[in-house]
């Protein structure tokens, strides 16, 4: 057998190795050399530059309509809604813009556009009348229900994203501030711009917390047990509040009964312009409630300090009753006699109610936007204070009435231009100056209809708090056969 032949090259296959694992090494480390050790790159073709929003080819034509049954639009507002529509980028699946401006107070402006549509405007709906034109996009709002409202046949409320849901809600929002202004040219503008912006969105609920998937997971654990722990929680509460409140009727109660002869002559011996029919008709609404009170008295007057707490939860009703009854007789008795020092000539109480008197006027002058009414604000300040300087003047009481009945008119006033922007609220209930039972009376509130600054500042900010509480999208059409997209919202 013939002896194996010699490799000629012994280190070969070491050598490729070495070879190998250079070259690779080489390639490895080229991307880190530096710059200059680097062959210049070829320069790649110039990308046409992205064109800018102003050198954007211009959008389809889209043709705009403006219907305003209110008439609060003027001959150039409609030419700018045309102008300013016309600039804006739509798809091509928006062929139309449509313009509704109502006045009829209705309770749901979908029904009132749909409505509409389908009466005077049968171009508006589909040809099988159930859904929004294809093509249109409606852009309305009704000024007495203020109310905006935003549609459009489904080829474009797909390419615009606004049959429903966050995009449509935050579209109806643009529109909002605006026609609070009672700009409404920009509110409907607002509303075709924005329902074309895809990013522009309402306002994100407020998430759950952290916790409560676990509080949930919890309950089902220990519900029962705190089920029953919260209940008897609240019964003892409530038996220990009817306790506290029937010790306080039980002691004041007789105490009041024994004065009020008395406190009504007071108050009937009142003469100031102040004591008008208003303020005699609270006193004698709440002595009349009071006396009333000896039925209710005979029924919880078996209660005793070792009462059981059923027996007093069984007469916390009544209890409650009496309490509020002889609180607010309390407190018309100390207003009572306030107003009487007053009129007495009393200089401490006259100068306190000019106190209070300037602390709302100068809160007026500095809430209100109008520079004319906060002008008026602080001439009405003005007066006060010089009235201050001289407490023992013969005519006080009746230039402190004028002083009342003047400023009630730049309250009135900046009520009507500032803060009638948005809807009543619903759990508002009967609105009033406070009351001569009420802590918070002073001389003058309620006199002539006079409400100060401070409380309708109040009712406005809760108006305000539920419009944007109650804002959300209504989507709904009274007629069960339509079904068009979009919704309205009201502002």
């Amino acid at each position: 057998m013939p002896a194996p032949v010699a490799d000629p090259a012994p280190g070969r296959a070491a050598v490729l190795c070495g070879v190998a694992a250079a070259l690779l090494l080489a390639l490895f480390l080229m991307p880190f050399a530096p710059a200059r050790a680097q062959a210049p790159a070829p320069v790649p073709a110039q990308a046409p530059a992205p064109q800018t929003p102003a050198e954007a080819p211009a959008a389809t034509e889209v043709a705009v309509g403006v219907t305003d049954r209110a008439g609060v639009l003027s001959s150039g507002d409609q030419d700018l809604l045309r102008a300013e529509t016309a600039r804006i980028a739509f798809p091509p699946q928006v062929t139309r813009v449509e313009y509704l401006v109502f006045d009829d107070g209705g309770d749901n402006l979908n029904d009132t556009t749909e409505r509409f549509a389908q009466s005077e405007r049968p171009d508006l709906v589909a040809e099988d009348r159930e859904k929004w034109a294809p093509g249109t996009l409606i852009v309305a709002n009704d000024t007495e229900a203020r109310d905006v409202g935003i549609y459009c046949g489904d080829d474009v409320c797909g390419a615009l994203d606004i049959f429903e849901g966050p995009h449509l809600d935050g579209a109806l929002e643009a529109m909002k501030d605006p026609m609070r202004r009672e700009n409404h040219a920009m509110g409907l503008l607002a509303g075709a711009q924005a329902a074309n912006d895809p990013t522009v969105t309402g306002p994100e609920p407020e998430e759950a917390p952290a916790w409560l998937p676990w509080a949930f997971a919890g309950a089902g654990v220990v519900g029962a047990g705190a089920v029953g722990a919260a209940v008897a929680s609240s019964r003892k509460k409530k038996a220990t509040t009817a306790r506290e409140r029937y010790d306080r009727v039980s002691r004041e109660y007789g105490r009041v009964a024994q004065e009020l002869t008395g406190l009504d002559v007071r108050a009937n011996s009142l003469t100031s312009p102040l004591a008008d029919d208003e303020l005699r008709s609270q006193w004698a609404d709440v002595r009349d409630r009071f006396v009333s009170l000896d039925t209710v008295m005979g029924r919880i007057g078996d209660l005793r300090p070792d009462s059981t707490d059923s027996e007093f939860r069984a007469k916390a009703t009544d209890i409650e009753l009496a309490h509020t009854t002889v609180d607010q007789m309390e407190t018309a008795e100390k207003n009572i006699d306030q107003l009487f020092r007053m009129e007495q000539g009393d200089g401490d109480v006259r100068r306190r109610q000019l106190g209070e008197l300037h602390e709302d006027m100068a809160a007026a002058a500095l809430g209100t936007k109008d520079e004319r009414l906060a002008a008026e604000a602080r001439a009405l300040d003005a007066r006060a204070d010089e009235l201050a300087r001289d407490t023992q003047a013969p005519d006080f009481m009746d230039r402190y009435a004028r002083l009342v009945v003047d400023y009630r008119l730049v309250v009135e006033a900046i009520r009507e231009r500032e803060m009638s922007d948005v809807k009543t609220a619903k759990d508002a209930g009967d609105r009033h100056a406070p009351r001569l039972y009420d802590r918070d009376w002073r001389a003058g509130y309620g006199y002539n209809g006079f409400v100060p600054y401070y409380v309708v500042s109040s009712w406005h900010a809760h108006d305000v708090q539920a419009a944007q509480s109650a804002s959300s999208t209504n989507t709904s059409y009274s007629n069960p056969s339509f079904s068009g997209g979009g919704g309205s919202s009201g502002y």
